[in-house]
């Protein structure tokens, strides 16, 4: 559940069906593909770890998307920038993930191109992508298939289809998630590859993935553990009187 080792036959299955191609590649003239893309919500560690595995074992290449503004961690620290920039070094693509408040359209797209434009500062290359985060606090953001001067919106149109109740019984485009933990529109190992249309986008969370693979109270008390180590040294190195005793 969840572990590295799942995620491989996680993608090695998907390979096996379907291209797997970036966001940039499809087109109306393409028929068949499948888009990857990871979220960071509580750790740019574990982000790293998914982006070599994608890179050393898989040979694929996705997009992280990162938030600006983030209580868990702090996307413009060294640290983190050395990260980031190591993963768009592998041919991975980073873009904005955004939880914008409630604003009109105009509004809404000067909110996402300056966070954009504060991440291409820092990181030293292009940002050509956004993802919205939280959606279901503000579902208009998927309804409207918002549209951002020379950015791909990961939840646009070609990449999502929207709806509201009941599934239709056609989708333009497979949405497979782990959000929360789990895979709540199904799991890639059951589903009809065969289907019509073969277009999926399979989003994963890279907090949630691991070397063993934890159930939701398992990972998250993990997590923790490593914030808090990373919090702790952090401490440590920036001031000779934190007590060593308290360091895990």
């Amino acid at each position: 559940m969840f572990s590295y080792a799942e995620y491989r036959n996680v993608i090695t299955l998907v390979k096996q069906n379907l291209p797997i191609m970036d966001f940039s590649e499809v087109s109306d003239e393409v028929n068949s593909f499948c888009v990857l893309r990871h979220d960071i919500e509580f750790s740019i560690d574990r982000a790293l770890e998914m982006a070599r595995i994608e890179h050393e074992d898989l040979n694929v290449h996705s997009t992280y998307t990162v938030q600006l503004r983030n209580n868990t961690y702090n996307a413009l620290s060294q640290k983190n920038i050395e990260s980031i920039q190591e993963i768009e070094s592998m041919g991975h693509y980073i873009g904005l993930h955004q939880n914008p408040p409630m604003m009109e359209d105009e509004e809404l797209i000067d909110y996402i191109l300056k966070d954009i434009e504060t991440l291409e500062h820092y990181y030293g290359f292009e940002v050509d992508r956004f993802a919205f985060h939280r959606c279901g606090s503000n579902p208009t953001l998927l309804e409207k298939y918002v549209e951002v001067p020379n950015k791909i919106n990961c939840y646009g149109e070609d990449f999502f289809h929207y709806f509201s109740g009941d599934r239709p019984e056609e989708l333009r485009v497979h949405y497979l998630a782990d959000s929360n933990h789990e895979w709540k529109y199904g799991h890639p190992f059951h589903v009809d590859y065969w289907d019509l249309p073969q277009k999926m986008q399979l989003l994963t969370h890279p907090f949630s993935w691991s070397d063993d693979g934890y159930n939701n109270i398992s990972n998250f008390t993990k997590l923790i553990q490593e914030r808090n180590k990373e919090l702790l040294d952090s401490m440590n190195s920036e001031t000779k009187t934190f007590p060593k005793e308290l360091l895990l």
